[in-house]
Formats: C-alpha cells, structure tokens, sequence
C-alpha cells in the first residue's frame, strides 16, 4: 500500500512516513522522466490517472487539493 486515507491503516499495513515519502519521491522522478519522453496529452492524462488512484487508496480528492484544474 503507497497511502492510507488513516494512521491506523498505515500501522496496520506496517507502511512508515518514511515510506510514504521515499514511495512519493519515487512517483515524483517517474513523473519528471515521463514528462521529457511523452506528449503534453500523455503526460496531463497520465498524472489525472495518478491524482484519480492516490484518491481511491487515501480518499481525498488529491487533484482538487492541488488546483483549479485538477492536476498537480
């Protein structure tokens, strides 16, 4: 599990902050990486795909909390 929409989710699951951030940092270069080799379509559809999973494993609406448009 990357996420966990509560703490007791997370210690169940044994997944640290540490975790999360090192998961999150790797979503991050992945992201830089496809965003050089992909379309600019490709690339906004790809990050709606990722804003859309990391809100059905936390629930929260992540694309809403970054901006207006709905993509980070």
């Amino acid at each position: 599990m990357l996420l966990s929409a509560s703490d007791r989710d997370a210690v169940e699951d044994g997944v640290t902050d540490d975790e999360v951030v090192a998961a999150a940092e790797a979503l991050g270069e992945a992201l830089a990486a496809a965003n050089e080799s992909s379309s600019e379509f490709a690339f906004t559809t790809m990050v709606m795909q990722c804003n859309e999973a990391i809100g059905d494993e936390t629930g929260i609406d992540y694309g809403g909390v970054c901006g207006a448009d709905g993509c980070c």
